[in-house]
């Protein structure tokens, strides 16, 4: 069993939900399916698939299918419908004809015509047309199946590379745990290190941190860390602080407060709806600042509820790859900001990435497979993502931003 559609690819928003079985006792299976507990309204029934309505109103599409056919149908039930287009057309090139059950000949290549094909695997069928398995996070027609043919897929980045986390809040301003609490959440996800970036002052729906209220959070967070010592433990605390982009462009705290700081996150939080020009501008001097190394939530979207800022995300990126900033894949699943395309171009013009959880709670890393979907989807590698990397080799590449503009 397993999900297909628009939800297998990691799309950040998606219509309905497919899911795909075998079983060789489909009825037995759609009654379960229909019996579930979370059913509230029956749409379509059949003896292969039936259709459910959710108490949330989602729609739920359920496919039983023969074991043989499963390759055929988790490929083309995933889609998307451009990539299944240029797949079908690949097939016919070879003369075979291709829909979900698997291939049949056409007779216009070495097979008889009507000879058919079935696939057990996904994979199968990728190989069996010439190319290797393809993620499906990469399924949108954006050139992966000519990557695929010239062997230069990526190799995507997985949730258990990452090695830390760069952005998340504690009881010092909105968030709900303390940093002990938070750390050792982070710690039991199996990460290496974690930065507590409290909002700065500036942000007025939230209680900022400002100079003075740092230098008592740095006491906490050295207890914490001596802590981790005692435990013979290999987790290091450091201190940031997810610093607000004022209007003006300037700052919610001074580059001498700023300079004392592991990690500084840089985010708009207020003012959105600024024009193309003066949001641009003002977002450009906080990247160009020496002490900022991560650009947060960049445009400031929330899917479904708040469109993103009129950012000039293209210009942004290139002044990002100039200076050495970070840009940030935020994981809530209301953000994914930056979004699949942009992320990809920001590769393409030389920036590095973060994928941070923007955690306000204990549970608050679990969204990271959202921020890992999106990157995925961007076509972005291990390599790609800063917080991949082992602490000091990290902390290194964040050093070469003040070098740079030195």
């Amino acid at each position: 069993i397993a999900v297909a559609g628009s939800l297998r690819r990691w799309r950040e928003t998606i219509g309905d939900v497919d899911i795909l079985c075998v079983s060789d006792q489909p009825a037995q299976v759609m009654a379960a399916f229909r019996s579930l507990p979370e059913v509230a309204d029956i749409a379509a029934a059949g003896e292969t698939k039936t259709s459910v309505v959710l108490g949330n109103g989602l729609q739920v599409d359920l496919r039983v299918v023969e074991g043989k056919h499963w390759g055929a149908a988790l490929q083309y039930f995933t889609g998307s419908k451009e990539h299944n287009v240029a797949l079908r057309e690949l097939a016919l090139k070879q003369g075979w004809s291709l829909n979900e059950y698997g291939l049949t000949a056409t007779g216009d290549g070495e097979a008889p015509g009507g000879e058919q094909r079935f696939f057990p695997e996904e994979s199968e069928l990728y190989e069996f047309l010439g190319l290797p398995w393809i993620a499906p996070e990469l399924r949108e027609n954006r050139g992966e199946i000519q990557a695929a043919r010239r062997n230069e897929l990526p190799k995507l980045v997985e949730a258990q590379d990452l090695r830390g986390e760069l952005h998340s809040h504690t009881t010092w301003s909105d968030g709900h745990a303390s940093v002990w609490e938070m750390a050792e959440a982070a710690r039991q996800r199996g990460y290496a290190y974690w930065v507590v970036s409290d909002h700065s002052v500036g942000l007025g729906v939230v209680q900022g941190v400002d100079g003075e209220r740092l230098r008592q959070q740095a006491e906490e967070i050295a207890e914490a860390n001596r802590r981790y010592q005692q435990m013979g433990v290999e987790m290091c605390v450091l201190q940031g602080s997810e610093v607000e982009i004022l209007a003006d462009g300037s700052l919610g705290l001074t580059d001498e407060v700023l300079a004392t700081l592991d990690v500084v996150v840089a985010s708009i939080h207020s003012a959105q709806r600024q024009d193309r020009e003066t949001i641009t501008e003002r977002c450009l001097a906080a990247v160009r600042n020496p002490h900022v190394h991560v650009l947060g939530h960049p445009t400031g979207r929330l899917l479904g509820s708040r469109p993103p800022s009129d950012l000039d995300v293209e210009r942004v990126l290139q002044v990002c790859a100039q200076t050495g900033t970070v840009v940030e894949i935020n994981a809530n699943p209301a953000r994914l900001d930056l979004n699949d395309v942009y992320a990809r171009r920001a590769v393409e013009l030389g920036c590095k990435l973060a994928i941070n959880c923007d955690a306000h709670e204990l549970a608050g890393t679990d969204v990271v497979e959202y921020g890992v979907g999106t990157a995925r989807r961007g076509w972005i590698s291990a390599a790609d993502v800063v917080n991949t990397r082992p602490l000091n080799e990290m902390l290194l590449l964040l050093k070469e931003k003040r070098r740079k503009e030195n």
